[in-house]
């Protein structure tokens, strides 16, 4: 992760999430759901992102999971999504594991376009705005949760409570190698990028990571 924020210029804040062995999370959760504890704990880790956003009056915020690659030219993608993104904006699924997409929204000169979000799930790339924040705190619970926190975004999106939209395809995903993530991801809906950061820092073999 620190190799590729330095070779992208992003000044980024980690922030510590909570583990499935933390003490806290029996007193922040339901120990009873039917979720998983890493799933539970996946859950508070947002969440309490989302009270540091409106605490610390972010306009916005990208939030990022720990095993994630970009597209090399994110940084392009993402200057054409913007000026793209309509405001006002709640979420902004930048990576996703599962989506249905309709008409793109703007003119895109990239493949990766821009579309309103209809069912987005996993949530290791996405913006938050501070109003956004605001409603997602109102409207999940991690002592009554339906289900995982990105599975209740995902209803909370389709039933239209908050405006969110998603790039597809999506330029940062969940990485395939050396991520002994405590959620993890289906092979289903694992997906690969056109030109991998992590490919070209050396981080990845190259064999085995084909492009799209």
């Amino acid at each position: 992760m620190d190799k590729q924020f330095s070779y992208f210029n992003l000044d980024v804040e980690y922030f510590e999430a909570v583990s499935k062995y933390d003490k806290i999370l029996n007193k922040l959760t339901n120990p009873n759901s039917k979720m998983t504890a890493g799933q539970r704990a996946c859950y508070v880790s947002h969440y309490l992102i989302y009270q540091t956003i409106i605490e610390e009056g972010f306009n916005n915020a990208l939030i990022l999971e720990d095993d994630i690659d970009f597209e090399t030219n994110i940084t392009d993608i993402m200057a054409d999504i913007y000026q793209n993104l309509p405001e006002p904006w709640d979420t902004l699924h930048i990576g996703h594991c599962y989506e249905t997409i309709g008409q793109p929204v703007g003119n895109s000169s990239f493949p990766n376009k821009l579309y309103q979000s209809m069912e987005p799930q996993c949530t290791h790339a996405y913006a938050v705005s501070n109003s956004g924040a605001h409603k997602l705190l109102k409207l999940i619970d991690p002592i009554k949760p339906v289900g995982p926190v990105d599975y209740e975004i995902s209803l909370i999106v389709k039933s239209k409570k908050i405006i969110s939209y998603s790039i597809h395809p999506q330029p940062i995903i969940q990485s395939k190698e050396n991520t002994p993530s405590e959620v993890s991801l289906p092979t289903a809906f694992q997906f690969s990028l056109t030109n991998s950061t992590m490919n070209l820092l050396g981080l990845i073999d190259k064999s085995q990571y084909p492009s799209q």
